[in-house]
């Protein structure tokens, strides 16, 4: 008691110099160091996956690309072979069929075939596409189609266009088959393709960004092709140690290395990729120093933000959180119970600091006063609930006293609405609003002459539509009454009819408001089983029967099915009477 006495006495700012003093800033700190570590290497192998990534994209980029080129080469093949025509294959494709066949597959493909020299094996057949070829060129076809010629598959070369200096891919592709389609030995007919690598020169130029280099390397470990470097350095590459283990071992590779240009030693990071279609390799490179630079000015840069968080965490959050958390969370619980609804809800909080056990005794003061509160407002609404129920009680009070054969007739109607919308399954709301719609639906009949009202005999057809009108007075009657809006359909259309013949809109079927086809089936029931000025009462099993038939022309059949198996369940009763009355006596 004495301990908590003087904590709930000290001020705020003294605890905190104190907790400062004692909260351990070499815990932070040493957990700060070992994030940043983990985050060091966290980076570093991010780098290392994007050399990855980028060396593995390339390959399988440039392996597509020359496989599509050299399936369609082979399919061209095939189709010449098995063209009909003489059996020397320098003839046969001299043929027309032979040459519009040649010049189709080169005009449609002419945005990647550079050129087409479709060669039988002595070297002989047409050139199509761009026909003058360098003398580069020509050697480059012609090593291909020997090498094609002596190994029987397909033979890939590189080569830079004299012209642009572009890309250029050499894809000789042996066909052995026979002219029925059957395996020879040897080949009987080479395509030899200058092919277009624009997709090369484009996704090189896409990924050597900023520091970072690209290489295709020949199957020698020669720079075929680079971007983002000069001739000296793509030389210096083919010589690293990178490209002569993969000239061993053409794998997928990642290691540091060094490289000498004009003497001056540079260290990289690299990933070597291989193309497994052409024997080829991508290699990604960047500079050591640039890769791991950018990491460490991340690294210094999040230390930094870690260091100024661990001192604002240290001075504001580690008190607040550890130290005052538990009063804050006791008071935090008790304002969810008051907000429940749980309004007699106290706190005992005894500090740390006189402001919480101010500020806990403030609480208690407020939450007695909202009990209070609540509980007048409660019982004001309970009241007032009460008042308006009586009023409409009075009302249709008023009006049944006006015809004293029906008193009593607007109560037994709201109950038996009530008993059926039950069964029906709707809820408590609906429940009562159909109570007081069914309390007021004859309202209206306040405006009808007594003589009609009254009147001991059959209606006149006069008096019939006078009375008739009483669903619209009664409307007109309560429509100013905002409360009374959801009740204003059953006060009008408790004589509409399921097949749209009753009074006074003639709505039809679904279009009538579910609470006034309730209170219809209510109103009848109980018109039929109490006495009337032009009829007696009759029996209420009697009354069942004369709905259950005018289900589906007057009444809704999911309303009808409600009230009887609310009759049959004995939630609606009726007293046993005389004769049962005449159709026509149910319309009033």
């Amino acid at each position: 008691m004495g301990r908590k006495g003087i904590a709930s006495k000290i001020s705020l700012r003294h605890l905190i110099l104190l907790l400062i003093l004692v909260s351990g800033l070499i815990p932070l700190a040493t957990g700060a160091l070992l994030l940043t570590r983990l985050n060091t290497r966290v980076l570093e192998r991010q780098e290392q996956s994007y050399l990855t990534r980028a060396s593995r994209v390339l390959s399988e980029d440039i392996s597509s690309s020359t496989a599509a080129a050299r399936r369609q080469f082979d399919q061209l093949g095939n189709g010449l072979l098995l063209l009909p025509g003489p059996e020397d294959l320098v003839e046969r494709l001299q043929q027309p069929e032979a040459q519009r066949y040649l010049a189709n597959f080169v005009g449609s493909n002419q945005d990647w075939v550079y050129s087409l020299n479709v060669f039988d094996r002595y070297g002989e057949g047409p050139s199509l596409g761009v026909t003058s070829q360098g003398a580069i060129l020509r050697a480059a076809v012609n090593q291909a189609f020997e090498r094609a010629l002596r190994e029987g598959v397909s033979s890939y070369g590189f080569v830079r266009n004299p012209d642009d200096n572009s890309p250029l891919g050499v894809l000789a592709q042996p066909i052995s088959i026979d002219s029925q389609g059957r395996a020879t030995r040897s080949p009987r007919l080479i395509l030899v393709g200058i092919i277009r690598l624009d997709l090369l020169e484009k996704v090189f130029q896409r990924e050597a960004e900023g520091e970072v280099s690209v290489f295709l390397i020949g199957p020698d470990g020669g720079v075929l092709w680079a971007e983002g470097a000069d001739e000296r350095t793509s030389r210096a590459v083919g010589e690293s140690a990178l490209v002569r283990d993969f000239e061993r071992r053409p794998l997928n590779m990642t290691s540091e290395y060094e490289l000498f240009v004009q003497g001056k030693k540079l260290n990289m990071v690299g990933r070597v990729s291989p193309v497994s279609e052409t024997g080829w390799g991508v290699v990604v490179q960047k500079p050591l120093a640039a890769a791991y630079t950018a990491t460490k000015e991340v690294v210094r840069t999040a230390l930094l933000s870690v260091l100024i968080l661990l001192f604002i965490a240290l001075a504001v959050g580690t008190l607040a959180a550890q130290k005052f958390g538990a009063p804050f969370q006791r008071l935090a619980e008790s304002s969810h119970e008051i907000a429940g609804g749980n309004f007699g809800q106290r706190v005992n909080v005894m500090g740390p600091g006189k402001e919480i056990a101010n500020l806990a005794q403030d609480f208690n003061l407020m939450s007695e006063y909202v009990e209070r509160y609540v509980a007048d407002l409660q019982a004001a609404a309970e009241e007032n609930e009460q008042l308006f129920i009586n009023s409409i009680r009075a009302f249709a009070a008023a009006v049944d006293a006006k015809d004293p054969y029906t008193r009593g007739h607007s109560e037994r109607v709201a109950s038996y609405s009530r008993t059926i919308a039950d069964h029906l399954g709707q809820s408590e709301e609906f429940l009562h609003r159909i109570w007081i719609a069914g309390v007021l639906h004859d309202v209206g009949k306040i405006g009808i002459e007594d003589k009609v009202l009254k009147k001991g005999g059959v209606l006149t057809s006069e008096e019939y539509d006078e009375m008739k009108l009483h669903p619209v007075i009664g409307f007109d009657i309560l429509q100013p009454i905002g409360p009374l809006a959801e009740m204003l359909p059953a006060v009008r259309w408790h004589h509409e009819a399921w097949n749209g013949q009753g009074y006074p809109d003639g709505l039809k079927g679904e279009s009538i408001p579910l609470i006034a086809r309730i209170v219809a089936v209510a109103d009848t029931f109980d018109a039929i089983t109490t006495n009337r000025p032009y009829q007696t009462a009759y029996t209420p099993d009697y009354a069942v029967e004369t709905i259950t038939k005018l289900t589906g022309s007057r009444f809704d059949a999911k309303v009808v099915t409600a009230f009887l198996r609310a009759f049959e369940q004995g939630a609606i009763e009726g007293k046993e009477t005389e004769p049962p009355p005449s159709s026509a006596d149910l319309e009033a």
